[in-house]
């Protein structure tokens, strides 16, 4: 018995050494790839070539060592959307499902070249389109990157963990929705609804997010306790086998994920970050902590509950550490992803 306990012990020591000696290599590796001349990360690129307004030819960005790099749309930006594999190992290009402005593309959105990415997206259901780089309308050059559609499709994992991806979105609003004069009742497992959660969220959100009383939507009224709160505290309400949002985001801490707390009306108007962007970071659209200029249509939350991240394949990691994409340098990805 003595000799067998011995031995797996000498066993774990052997997996635990090796285990350490893999993660410092890779540590090592990861820290040879940033100083790769001008190495970024892929999101942060693309942010920085926005950022000096999106020119078709040639821009000057700052890599991971912090020097100035010379850059160039054909063969820094377009490769990112273009090429299979740059965002992850076996991933599909975006291109691939994002080829033209046709109802056969995709958000008939075209992600093949220069033009097509300033054209946008939806451009015949929505014309002329929807900017792409937080633009005001097509056509502008108010760039703003931490506003942009893109970056929010790039960066985000769709929230909560689990929920199924749809090629065809039929699912992006969340579960369908019965409401009468004495609430909602959820419809789990059903999808593609005129009244949703997502709605019902937006409708409460757009009539000032009350704590008490009744908002109207889908011709019936409902409440923050009885119908909003139970969206983030109840399991497997956006998708079957999916955990609550508060399962992970149970207060303002370091131990809740991004210090967010979505178990009460208190917690929700505290918003993310609270401790390393104090005063907090505003999920329902709000221009800052405390104010009531709510704005579902460009709130962080309905983005993080409704967009599927893309391109489609990349491994959910919950530290999000993945979140800014794999380190490229002149289209070619460094770190597989």
């Amino acid at each position: 018995m003595l000799n067998s306990l011995l031995k797996k012990a000498a066993l774990a020591c052997v997996i635990s050494s090796s285990l350490a000696a893999s993660l410092a290599v890779a540590h090592q590796s990861t820290i040879a790839v940033e100083k790769v001349p001008g190495a970024q990360k892929a999101v942060d690129l693309i942010g920085m070539w926005v950022s000096v307004g999106a020119p078709e030819g040639f821009f000057t960005y700052t890599d991971l060592s912090g020097n100035a790099a010379p850059g160039n749309f054909e063969t820094d930006i377009l490769p990112l959307f273009t090429e299979h594999g740059i965002w992850a190992q076996g991933t599909a290009s975006c291109g691939s499902c994002h080829s033209s402005n046709s109802e056969s593309s995709l958000h008939e959105m075209d992600l093949t070249s220069y033009a097509g990415l300033m054209r946008g997206g939806d451009v015949l259901s929505h014309p002329p389109g929807v900017p792409l780089f937080g633009q005001g309308a097509i056509g502008d050059n108010d760039y703003d990157w931490s506003h942009s559609k893109m970056k929010e499709r790039l960066r985000n994992n769709r929230m909560p963990p689990g929920i199924q991806f749809d090629i065809t979105e039929a699912n992006r609003d969340g579960p369908c929705v019965k409401v009468g004069y004495n609430g909602s009742t959820i419809s789990r497992g059903e999808y593609g609804c005129g009244n949703n959660a997502i709605g019902m969220i937006g409708a409460w959100v757009d009539a000032g997010a009350p704590e008490k009383g009744k908002v109207s939507y889908g011709g019936g009224k409902i409440n923050f306790t009885d119908d909003i709160l139970p969206l983030f505290t109840e399991h497997g309400v956006w998708a079957e086998g999916t955990a609550s949002c508060a399962s992970c985001h149970s207060g303002n801490t370091e131990s809740s994920l991004h210090e967010m707390d979505l178990t009460s009306y208190a917690g929700m108007m505290h918003g993310g970050d609270v401790l390393s962007h104090p005063p907090g970071v505003p999920l329902f659209g709000e221009s800052e902590v405390g104010a009531s200029d709510y704005d579902w249509s460009h709130s962080k939350l309905k983005s993080r509950l409704r967009n599927n991240r893309m391109p489609p394949g990349i491994e959910f990691d919950i530290t999000e550490e993945n979140r800014d994409g794999p380190i490229v340098v002149h289209g070619q990805s460094l770190s597989g992803g």
